[in-house]
């Protein structure tokens, strides 16, 4: 913040800046535990009159970025190089910028030896592509000139029956018989529970039968809606792979089962007044029952039970900022999911007898 010695996350975009921040560093963790890298931080401050006090002001302010996500992200004192000045960042005064990452020069000579050895056998790979296609084409020649032979001695064979044969006529036309056509079920469902989708909660699940008596899953579920200019906000996503065991299965789209499902997900609920962001897991078991409704869909009903942990941060929405008050934890024991779910089968028609 200007003319303070403080770091505030939330403050004038900074929340969209530690996220992408993050990400860089959750995408090169391991080269950084490996001292294969480091994270570069690059402190700014033009505020004070003297030299001294902007670059005790910058040094400071690269310091509280770098605690940020020491104590936020697992990261270590020895992960860091700084660097600080007294000029403004293109044109701003009161700036801390996360540059990114510098790699040791072991580690650059180790990508460059890796790059030569790709480039070396992309060209084998070139190399062996050309002479099998040049194997391939040889091959289509053959084939199409045995075909062009099969094909005039099959034209002589039936010039020969057709000089054999006298037409009789019995004076009745034959029919073609139509092929009947079948609805054949696949092992692949696609689902989404009504009861989130009437909360404006949309879900999607989808499952595969590998078995009559197995089966697995993944669903997943967002809520994303929000009014800036009011200050509430409505947002939440789960996904939650499952493993179910089936008893007795009476076809494709019913039966009783029993699963076990474990994941987790995200949210941030405010009303306007008080705010909670944060993420949290889960694991349980649940119990379900599937019945048909037509040739294609089904209506599948369940709930399940488990342990929920969930951690937040409770914040205020005040003045167009959002005021961090404290970190909390819950965790819960009891239901914690609830369906009513309408099934589809991904399946494909057939011609009776196994012609597609």
């Amino acid at each position: 913040m200007p003319k303070k010695l403080m770091f505030y996350s939330p403050f004038a975009g900074n929340d969209k800046s530690i996220a992408e921040a993050a990400k860089l560093i959750e995408q090169h963790r391991d080269l950084i535990r490996e001292g294969k890298a480091w994270i570069v931080i690059r402190g700014f401050c033009g505020s004070y009159s003297s030299r001294t006090e902007n670059l005790r002001a910058a040094k400071n302010r690269s310091n509280q970025v770098k605690s940020y996500f020491i104590t936020h992200h697992g990261m270590k004192e020895d992960y860091y190089r700084t660097a600080n000045t007294d000029e403004s960042y293109r044109g701003s005064k009161d700036v801390v910028a996360l540059m990114g990452l510098e790699y040791s020069d072991t580690y650059k000579k180790a990508l460059e030896q890796a790059a030569q050895a790709r480039r070396g056998s992309l060209e084998r790979l070139r190399a062996d592509s050309l002479a099998a296609l040049e194997l391939k084409r040889a091959e289509a020649l053959r084939l199409e000139q045995l075909r062009a032979d099969s094909l005039a001695a099959l034209q002589t064979a039936d010039s020969v029956a057709q000089a054999a044969t006298l037409p009789v006529s019995s004076g009745q036309s034959e029919s073609a018989e139509k092929p009947e056509r079948v609805y054949v079920p696949t092992p692949w469902y696609i689902k989404s529970n009504l009861i989130y989708d009437a909360i404006l909660m949309p879900s999607l699940e989808i499952e595969y039968r590998i078995s009559d008596r197995w089966s697995a899953a993944v669903e997943g579920n967002m809520a994303w809606w929000h009014n800036n200019g009011k200050h509430k906000y409505y947002q939440l996503a789960t996904i939650l792979p499952e493993v179910r065991y089936w008893f007795k299965p009476q076809g494709a789209r019913r039966g009783h089962y029993v699963g076990l499902f474990g994941g987790g997900g995200w949210y941030d609920l405010e009303n306007g007044g008080k705010g909670y962001k944060g993420e949290g897991g889960m694991v349980g078991v649940s119990y379900g029952y599937m019945c048909p409704v037509g040739k294609y869909l089904a209506f599948e009903a369940g709930a399940g039970v488990g342990y929920l942990t969930a951690k937040y941060e409770e914040y205020l929405p005040l003045d167009g900022h959002y005021v961090y008050q404290q970190t909390s934890r819950t965790n819960w024991f009891g239901p914690v999911k609830l369906k009513f779910a309408l099934v589809w089968n991904i399946g494909r028609w057939m011609e009776k007898g196994g012609r597609k």
